[in-house]
């Protein structure tokens, strides 16, 4: 999720200020002070999380939209409640501002700050641990994130995209960035469904499915969501896209369904400012029933 216009970058840490309690909002029993930056993955290289790995979509941590705000609160957000869970407050050891943030099919976040650095997230109990990655890779400082599955069977894997000079490529295990093309979309976050691939342009509310190739534009889908110069985040779950809009203290929360073209605010005032949100691969694609 991109948390501001890349013009206003230097004037962040934490995009804006404010805390506050959502709508729904409940702690978990883990929840308290900032934790600090270690993790229950083995390190290697100073790196990403390795071995041991969980297993994909081993349990429902890996199922849900997880949402960070500017208080480094990290949440886990349960679309079929509308409710927010507090996990834990983000002890990466850096003191930049959220920015980004992606899921992945094995429960792992991946959240990048202002600075431009990566960080991998236990979704479990937000613990946090350096990666190797490096900022600025073929003109990329700042980027929305996204996973999406190679192919319609989860089998054959899948790939974290990136929006920000174009579209790109990051490897969670070399760390490396390979550009794939250009974007019309100007300031995009990215989601999936399965193995699609889709922007969110908060300044101009556009959902667009993306070729993952090249970035060429397939389809446009224009919702209500809004917010010129604020902070925004993107997630799909239940054949729903999932926006997060807002600025000051406080985001919205807008469904967006492709299927019937209508846009509906669920939440007016989360309490929060969410700067990044993702949701895995593993997020059902229809509302359970």
């Amino acid at each position: 999720m991109l948390c501001v216009a890349l013009g206003l970058a230097s004037a962040l840490p934490g995009c804006a200020g404010g805390e506050g309690r959502a709508r729904g909002f409940v702690e978990s029993d883990d929840a308290g002070p900032p934790s600090e930056p270690t993790t229950s993955f083995e390190d290697k290289d100073g790196g990403a999380p390795l071995i041991p790995e969980p297993p994909e979509c081993a349990d429902e941590a890996a199922q849900q939209i997880y949402v960070v705000a500017t208080d480094k609160g990290f949440y886990r957000f349960y679309p079929e409640k509308l409710s927010f869970e507090r996990v834990g407050t983000l002890g990466c050891p850096t003191t930049a501002g959220t920015f980004s943030m992606a899921i992945d099919r094995r429960g792992t976040a991946w959240v990048e700050y202002t600075d431009g650095r990566i960080y991998a997230v236990d979704t479990h109990d937000a613990t946090c641990k350096p990666t190797a990655f490096k900022p600025g890779q073929t003109g990329f400082d700042y980027f929305g994130m996204g996973f999406a599955l190679n192919s319609d069977d989860p089998k054959d894997g899948e790939k974290l995209y990136v929006a920000g000079n174009g579209l790109a490529t990051l490897d969670t295990k070399s760390f490396e960035l390979t550009f794939l093309g250009s974007l019309t979309t100007g300031r995009s976050e990215l989601t999936a469904i399965g193995s699609q691939l889709f922007a969110f342009s908060v300044d101009s509310g556009v959902v667009t499915r993306l070729n993952k190739a090249t970035g060429a534009s397939e389809a446009t889908h224009r919702t209500s969501a809004v917010e010129d110069l604020g902070g925004f985040a993107f997630a799909h779950w239940g054949g729903q896209f999932w926006l997060f809009t807002g600025r000051g203290s406080s985001s919205k929360v807008t469904t967006y369904s492709p299927t019937t073209d209508q846009s509906t605010v669920v939440i007016p005032s989360t309490g929060m400012l969410i700067v990044g949100a993702g949701s895995s691969t593993c997020a059902p694609l229809t509302p359970p029933k």
